[in-house]
């Protein structure tokens, strides 16, 4: 169940354990007759009947599970729990038990087969880079991939090591961009420049991670009382979760911790899903310029959002 949240996995697995503990015991019952020579046949019978019910039972709550129908799930969970023949099967049981109250699973078993709802625009950053701007943000609408259930989502800062990470996260990103008028200057970049910066701390970066895979990156540096962020970037198949607001509020906090007072970034003017998404955040046009580039111009506009009020 791959795409499933870690209390349903959780639960699959104490299902197997409890499934496997159950057959060897079965089959220890069938062959060790001396250790029931007290018992009658008809005692031995009940234990066996008793052992297949709760395997059987096993096998229906992995289905039901599997399929998403959450009442018949508890049912046949308290019947695993009722049959429990010591303790640390009761304990088990009791745990599949208490995991449906949470929320996580709930949720699982609500949500059902049926594709996630899509979330706010995620975007690829923008920034005037030695007077060539980097804008883009949000890719144009790509098709939604049925997304995964309760993904788990971390960002952390980035080290010079992470300098192939961060690089390949901005080509991925802004490669839609090549065509554009004029292209993006972050596909001028080179991995050489991404690592000189990390390493001489000229910049910082910070990776989103999906589920232990890099989908997403900012890069950012500290000018005065400002926390500047650009190249923000989310790879095309993995958008419109929030996760380009979720960088933009990492951003903001880092500048917070610092004592800054300004969040500022750079969009182009021609990129409206990228301006709507930083106002919607709170951020508002301070400036604007012309890059003249060889390949054209742009309008770019500097946006900024106070920290402090």
């Amino acid at each position: 169940m791959s795409k499933a949240p870690t209390t349903i996995r959780t639960i699959t697995l104490i299902l197997y354990f409890k499934l496997i503990s159950f057959v060897v015991m079965m089959g220890w019952s069938l062959i060790s007759f001396k250790d029931y020579a007290s018992l009658s046949n008809g005692d031995i019978t009940f234990l066996i009947i008793r052992i297949l019910l709760v395997i059987v039972s096993i096998f229906l709550m992995l289905r039901f599970v599997k399929r998403r129908k959450m009442l018949p799930s508890i049912l046949v969970s308290l019947v695993i729990l009722w049959f429990s023949p010591d303790q640390i099967q009761f304990m088990l049981s009791l745990l599949i038990v208490f995991f449906f109250f949470l929320r996580q699973t709930r949720e699982y078993f609500r949500e059902g087969p049926t594709s996630v709802p899509a979330q706010n625009l995620s975007d690829d950053g923008d920034e005037a880079d030695k007077a060539a701007l980097d804008e883009p943000d949000e890719a144009p609408t790509v098709p939604l991939a049925k997304l995964k259930k309760d993904p788990e989502v971390y960002i952390r800062e980035a080290t010079a090591d992470d300098a192939d990470t961060v690089y390949s996260l901005m080509m991925m990103a802004f490669e839609e961009y090549r065509t554009a008028t004029p292209p993006s200057s972050a596909l001028e970049e080179t991995e050489e420049s991404v690592l000189e910066a990390l390493r001489e701390g000229s910049e910082s970066a910070a990776i989103l991670y999906e589920d232990d895979t890099a989908t997403a990156m900012v890069r950012f540096k500290y000018e005065g009382e400002t926390i500047y962020f650009f190249r923000l970037s989310v790879v095309p198949h993995r958008r419109r979760r929030g996760y380009a607001k979720q960088l933009i509020k990492w951003i903001e906090k880092q500048g917070v911790s610092k004592g800054l007072t300004i969040s500022r970034c750079k969009v182009r003017q021609s990129v409206q899903n990228n301006l709507m998404l930083y106002q919607d955040m709170g951020y508002e046009i301070v400036d604007q310029e012309l890059v003249v580039r060889p390949a054209g111009t742009v309008k770019a506009l500097t946006m900024e959002k106070k920290l402090w009020e």
